[in-house]
């Protein structure tokens, strides 16, 4: 059984009545930007970390040094593919608890498979 209490119903009643007013005064309901909105172009990054062993290591965290929300985990054959903003150069470090890490630069461009040693 779902219940509501009041104040939940009163925000509600208040939000449509707003809404009621706009649309009456002839303003719009919802607001709009004045200017297009850029779309910003991305580019897939691939490569496949290796431990020192020169083994494929799975469960690799690789990320962007400047937006560490963008990541991606290497898969069981150490494979990743990490979708990032296009530019000149990324820098990006991979991590892995027990192996140690890695910052490497990939050329934002023209980007090509990396091979990646952790630790090195």
């Amino acid at each position: 059984m779902f219940t509501l209490s009041r104040p939940f119903v009163v925000l509600l009643s208040v939000a449509s009545l707003l809404a009621g007013s706009a649309q009456a005064a002839g303003l719009p309901s919802t607001i709009t930007p004045s200017e297009p909105v850029e779309s910003t172009q991305f580019t897939t990054l691939t490569g496949t970390i290796l431990g020192a062993d020169g083994r494929p290591q799975p469960g690799v965290c690789v990320f962007l040094v400047a937006n560490r929300r963008l990541i991606a985990v290497t898969d069981a054959h150490g494979i990743f593919q990490l979708q990032v903003p296009a530019a000149p150069t990324q820098h990006l470090q991979a991590e892995y608890v027990g192996l140690g890490s890695s910052r490497f630069e990939i050329d934002g461009q023209h980007p090509k498979p990396v091979r990646i040693v952790l630790g090195q």
